[in-house]
């Protein structure tokens, strides 16, 4: 079977990051690197591609599509389930119960959304990553398309410049 993997590499700035969660779509330049395989051949070392990125957020499943001249993203809307006890019954199980706290953690799930954009103090953490797993059927085949998306902030890649 053909498989493709794809790295999508892309950075926003602040006011990027927050228009998109606000609904704002947005046209961006990114980079991706795509790797094809199959059995144990493989079309790496990959190259880096810039492509502009079109951006949007409408709370649909919607899977990664591949333009002409980039990719179109719909950030997933995947609901987390975090941990609901007070302060004081996380520091009692913390010391009289700790695998029953760590049960606890296990159970609990990662939101992924646009809401991880957002600022720290705002609820978010600056980045989201995922990834996605689509399949194209041909009447001949059947192409896998793995795709690992890293949106982060741009204050991360203008550090990395300054190095």
């Amino acid at each position: 079977m053909l498989n493709l993997t794809v790295q999508h590499l892309i950075h926003l700035s602040k006011s990027q990051r927050y228009a998109i969660h606000s609904g704002i779509e947005l046209v961006v330049v990114g980079v991706s690197v795509p790797v094809w395989y199959m059995d144990k051949v493989t079309s790496e070392p990959a190259k880096e591609v810039f492509c502009k990125y079109y951006l949007k957020n409408t709370r649909e499943d919607t899977a990664i599509l591949i333009r002409e001249d980039g990719f179109e993203i719909t950030l997933p809307y995947r609901q987390g389930k975090g941990l609901e006890i007070t302060d004081e019954e996380w520091k009692e199980l913390k010391f009289k119960n700790p695998e029953k706290l760590e049960l606890m953690y296990q159970n609990c799930v990662q939101e992924v959304s646009s809401k991880n954009l957002l600022d720290i103090g705002d609820g978010g953490s600056r980045h989201m990553s995922y990834r996605e797993h689509n399949k194209l059927k041909e009447p001949e085949r059947t192409l896998n398309i793995m795709h690992f998306v890293q949106i982060e902030n741009m204050d991360k890649l203008v550090n990395s410049l300054e190095e």
